[in-house]
């Protein structure tokens, strides 16, 4: 049996259809329905923060954890099926840009993200003693939650991310706009595996091509 709801159900088949790598990674998953809620409070829209709990990773909607862990393909099917219905709208532009977010960073900088905001660190405490299923109330997302929310908006504007492709090469995510990709050669992607082993990237990492051909990082 499914627990999830049909809003969760609904942008699950959503990242599904359209990022399935990042749907098959529980993490990046949960990450993308928390920014989705987020991003829907600072809007002044209803969201929905229901069965939301404090793990040390960071905050987990329990339900969908447990139907997407234990129950996958069923879970898979009501997601596919939600999606499909028409019964949930979700707003679209949204769902790209959260989707893009968890798309560029790592399972690790999302995390650190999530920590940074008062929804899960009013609870820290609790959490890192090794309480189990702490509830995080909504009403923990202050002011300095909005204001994360929205730096992080400011930060991906619609615009780049319809123009952007995302190479990833060993959790560094290097992006660039679509007409750059399509010139990439196998020096390039020699290139950037040398600067993903360097270790002293941050991502995303901005990458253009010169005329010459030559990357330039940004």
């Amino acid at each position: 049996m499914i627990y999830s709801n049909e809003r969760k159900l609904c942008l699950s088949g959503w990242l599904r259809q359209n990022h399935k790598s990042e749907y098959d990674t529980a993490l990046k998953l949960q990450k993308f329905l928390l920014l989705y809620e987020c991003f829907t409070k600072v809007s002044g829209e209803k969201a929905d923060f229901v069965y939301l709990k404090g793990y040390r990773r960071g905050p987990v909607f329990s339900q969908v954890w447990g139907d997407y862990t234990k129950e996958r393909l069923g879970f898979n099917r009501c997601a596919d099926e939600i999606c499909h219905s028409g019964r949930v709208i979700i707003n679209e532009e949204r769902a790209v840009k959260c989707a893009f977010v968890v798309r560029v960073l790592s399972e690790n900088e999302l995390s650190e993200f999530t920590h940074s905001m008062n929804l899960w660190k009013s609870k820290e405490k609790r959490i890192l003693s090794g309480e189990r299923q702490v509830d995080l109330d909504e009403n923990d997302f202050d002011e300095h939650d909005a204001r994360l929310i929205s730096a992080l908006d400011k930060m991906y504007p619609m615009e780049l991310i319809k123009n952007s492709s995302v190479v990833e090469i060993d959790r560094h995510y290097f992006v660039f706009r679509k007409k750059d990709r399509v010139k990439l050669t196998e020096q390039h992607f020699d290139v950037l595996s040398s600067l993903a082993e360097s270790g002293q990237l941050f991502n995303p990492v901005y990458v253009d091509i010169d005329e010459g051909g030559r990357l330039i990082v940004d």
